[in-house]
């Protein structure tokens, strides 16, 4: 059963990119990530209501001051820059770069937190990074992708591994769901002014794939894919970042297969890199034990 959970958690989560792919023919990726969000926090405030209304409070006033920032940086910044690349970069390119979330997460907290790195983080980033980097050449030389786009990319990724270090730090104490939908709400009004911006290039077809792409993004990823997220974390935390790790080789294999982009051996070898790397990077030195009867 968990590794059920596990597999379909990963499909779910690496179809988004193919989801909004297939959307913005239909709408604007600003204002669909606007209604998208707002829909997304009304179902989670309404099963909150109906379901944990003796377990659901308001934030306090500094919590809320706390869940601006994570509304700020793991949606609106994240979710502004994630939408610049899906109109310039490959899917398949999309997912492997997002799965360097962890590393830079890494690298943040070695910044911010002074957690000092180990030497397999070190070679983990350096392999990931690598396989960055070849996936992306070929792209940016075929024109499949934009040096802002994927510019874009890694500051709304960065942004997303901000959040994770500042919510470490600020030990909000709100159940993950409750944070989850606060943050999705904040994040969702605060695309309201970037829409309203973006105003001259809003536009809405809605046809059957506006629906289509609309629910798929609202139900399977934003609500089914989190739900099985943090069953996973609460079974275990280890074994659930091993099925986040399987997603952008899956967001690859998505986009070949649904969208026809072609497989190349530079996306295939830059895949097995950045997955490679993440993994390496989890390995912890063994410590050897003497006995104390042992001469040294």
């Amino acid at each position: 059963m968990e590794i059920l959970e596990g597999l379909l958690f990963s499909i779910l989560w690496a179809s988004a990119t193919v989801a909004t792919k297939f959307a913005v023919h239909s709408v604007d990726p600003f204002l669909l990530t606007c209604i998208r969000f707002i829909t997304v926090a009304i179902l989670l405030h309404l099963y909150a209501l109906l379901f944990k209304r003796k377990e659901s409070r308001l934030p306090t006033v500094r919590e809320f001051k706390q869940l601006f920032m994570l509304g700020l940086l793991n949606v609106a910044i994240y979710m502004v820059g994630f939408l610049i690349a899906i109109k310039t970069v490959s899917a398949g390119l999309i997912s492997i770069a997002t799965a360097t979330n962890p590393l830079i997460l890494i690298l943040l907290s070695a910044l911010v937190l002074k957690r000092k790195l180990t030497s397999f983080e070190w070679v983990g980033i350096a392999i990931a990074l690598t396989g960055l980097i070849i996936a992306a050449i070929p792209n940016l030389r075929d024109s499949h992708s934009t040096l802002t786009g994927l510019i874009a990319l890694i500051i709304g990724i960065t942004s997303l591994s901000s959040g994770s270090v500042y919510f470490s730090k600020s030990k909000i104490a709100l159940p993950k769901m409750a944070v989850n939908m606060w943050q999705i709400t904040i994040g969702g009004l605060l695309f309201i002014p970037i829409v309203l911006v973006n105003g001259g290039n809003n536009f809405i077809h809605t046809d059957q794939n506006f629906y289509l792409s609309f629910m798929w993004l609202v139900i399977p990823v934003s609500i089914v894919a989190y739900a099985l997220w943090l069953n996973l974390l609460h079974r275990d935390t280890i074994k659930a970042g091993i099925w986040l790790f399987l997603t952008p080789a899956i967001g690859y294999l998505i986009a070949v297969v649904v969208l026809n982009e072609k497989v190349t051996i530079y996306g295939i070898t830059g895949s097995v890199l950045v997955v490679s790397g993440l993994l390496y990077s989890k390995r912890t030195k063994k410590v050897t034990v003497l006995d104390k009867s042992q001469s040294v």
